[in-house]
């Protein structure tokens, strides 16, 4: 039996109602809806060679001829829930069967956008949010070759900045749907291929698109992209990642300060599926040092303030470090203080802390982690 995976939307208007699929064999399939109800929908499926794909998304064939006149006279069809176009089994249908009501309209045409631009072939064809990365150290400059730890570091900066981006863009969020959202996955990269030419770095999203090519990561990039539009205004830069603040400004203040450092121009591109255009921002490293120097002068938008509500369950005076459970999420979080923690009452007593977040580095293996510090408390 046949299997069906969703690959690409090719039409979405009140619901997906034409895309390609895939079969285990790797041979495609254009899919179309023709029939709908609450508990599933319909599609009628038939193969296709690249070049009448390729006819078909310019819109020089109308869809109706390549149900009618098969190249393999094979047809098939799926059944499938909303959203799940994954591991579809297949049901063959002769094209004498067909209902003609099944079929599309004469004179039906797709005309789908197709571009040069690599970034936007790699997004569309691997249904995930791409980013290229190009890194123009002095190693790089006369061959296609980058110190391992310039590599690393600059990887490494960028996955952080994306991450606390997407943080970021969740604030607004109610509770619920922010934990949701926040897992790992959402805003994760994956380094799939370099290219020549100022050492280029191929990243995409660790989740697929959704069914309209979607990402979640997006509102990450779509923040960063704010930020690094104000390359050439130091004032306004600063005025924008004090409103973003928190660990997302340390990570923006960092990767400043590698470009600057490694007097390495850095330039980025991204797109999605769903967008099928491409952003591009350059930060060169005259511009990084201004920027660096006027973020590091405003040392109160790089702390990350955090509240817990709720009772201790262990305090230690001499060394000044605490436990607590937090009322909200139920957890237990632990951490140093910068005041006296004297008089503290453990398990009867609820208190107020807020706590500054701070990001350290893990001795010997740079790992990056979170400590929290207590700055004031009440009682309540």
């Amino acid at each position: 039996m046949r299997m069906f995976q969703y690959k690409e939307p090719l039409l979405f208007y009140d619901g997906l109602q034409i895309f390609i699929a895939e079969d285990q064999f790797y041979s495609k399939y254009i899919c179309t809806l023709v029939d709908q109800s609450e508990e599933k929908d319909i599609y009628l499926c038939v193969p296709i060679s690249p070049s009448r794909l390729s006819a078909i998304m310019h819109g020089t064939i109308e869809l109706r001829e390549i149900y009618t006149n098969t190249e393999s006279n094979e047809l098939f069809t799926v059944e499938a829930q909303t959203d799940l176009l994954r591991d579809l089994p297949a049901s063959p249908m002769s094209p004498q069967e067909l209902p003609a009501n099944w079929l599309p309209e004469t004179g039906f045409f797709l005309n789908i956008e197709r571009s040069d631009n690599l970034v936007i072939a790699e997004s569309v064809e691997r249904q995930r949010a791409i980013i290229h990365c190009h890194l123009n150290p002095p190693e790089a400059q006369s061959e296609a070759k980058i110190l391992a730890d310039n590599l690393s570091q600059a990887t490494k900066l960028v996955q952080r900045l994306i991450k606390y981006a997407f943080r970021r863009s969740l604030t607004s969020l109610e509770k619920n749907l922010r934990d949701q959202l926040s897992t790992p996955d959402n805003y994760q990269l994956e380094v799939f291929a370099f290219s020549r030419g100022s050492f280029t770095l191929h990243l995409q999203s660790a989740l697929p698109a959704d069914l309209v090519g979607y990402v979640e990561i997006t509102k990450a990039l779509q923040i960063i992209d704010r930020v690094t539009s104000l390359v050439a205004t130091p004032n306004a830069t600063v005025e924008q990642v004090a409103q973003l603040g928190g660990h997302f400004a340390t990570a923006y203040k960092d990767l400043l300060k590698f470009i600057s450092d490694v007097d390495t121009p850095f330039e980025y591109e991204w797109s999605t599926p769903e967008t099928r255009r491409s952003v591009h921002r350059r930060i060169s490293s005259s511009q990084a040092k201004p920027l660096y120097d006027a973020l590091v002068e405003r040392t109160d938008i790089g702390s990350e303030s955090i509240v817990l509500i709720g009772k201790l369950t262990k305090v230690d005076e001499k060394l000044k470090t605490w436990r607590i459970i937090n009322e909200e999420d139920d957890k237990e979080y632990n951490g140093e203080s910068e005041t006296e923690l004297a008089g503290l009452i453990i398990e009867t007593q609820r208190y107020k802390f807020v706590c500054e977040e701070r990001l350290e580095e893990e001795r010997g293996t740079g790992k990056e982690f979170s400590k929290l510090y207590l700055i004031s408390l009440q009682t309540i």
